[in-house]
């Protein structure tokens, strides 16, 4: 008759903790198993700071513009309504004016209306305006997207990253060459119209 085996539980996280370390273990040779193999074939990696290339591109720079453009009349239109108010306000508080009771009323009730009406079309304006903005940059986001893809093919790159990087040496930054051909590719559109 065999008498039973009983583990303690010592034992049961001795052991867990050993197949731990040694998946821990596994791991990093794989790593440097492949890191090894991947300098063997002489890989080009690449880094990108698509935030710079959005901010810097000639295409977002011209979006900018037409959409300061389209929207200076009604940001204009603020203004005059914010100094119409300004105006109003001026009136009411001013003693020497001597204005009756029911003019002060009557002053009163319009500068509020005029407050209200301006609080409404700034909300308007600025929902208006990044609705455009983010079609826009959505446009200029893809088109940097598809400029880094590009390069990437052009250059036999197998790895361009961007985001998450905590350090990038210098010569694998490859922002300022795409940032060129975004420029290039800028310039083309504007010969061509």
């Amino acid at each position: 008759m065999r008498k039973p085996m009983f583990v303690s539980r010592l034992t049961v996280r001795a052991l867990a903790t050993a197949i731990k370390n040694c998946s821990i273990l596994s791991v990093l040779v794989l790593c440097l198993g492949a890191s090894v193999a991947l300098a063997d074939e002489s890989s080009a990696i690449g880094f990108v700071d698509i935030p710079y290339l959005i901010d810097k591109a000639p295409q977002a720079l011209e979006a900018e513009q037409r959409l300061e453009a389209e929207f200076a009349p009604r940001q204009a239109e603020l203004e005059r309504q914010r100094s119409e108010l300004n105006q109003l306000s001026n009136q009411l508080l001013d003693v020497s004016a001597n204005l009756s009771e029911s003019e002060r009323s009557q002053l009163d009730i319009q500068a509020r209306s005029l407050e209200r009406r301006i609080k409404r079309s700034e909300q308007d304006f600025r929902e208006e305006l990044n609705i455009q903005k983010n079609n826009e940059f959505k446009q200029v986001r893809v088109l940097v997207l598809e400029a880094i893809a590009r390069f990437g093919k052009q250059n036999d790159y197998d790895l361009i990253v961007s985001d998450g990087v905590l350090f990038a040496a210098k010569r694998i930054d490859v922002t300022e060459r795409i940032l060129e051909g975004l420029m290039k590719d800028f310039s083309r559109l504007q010969s061509s119209n």
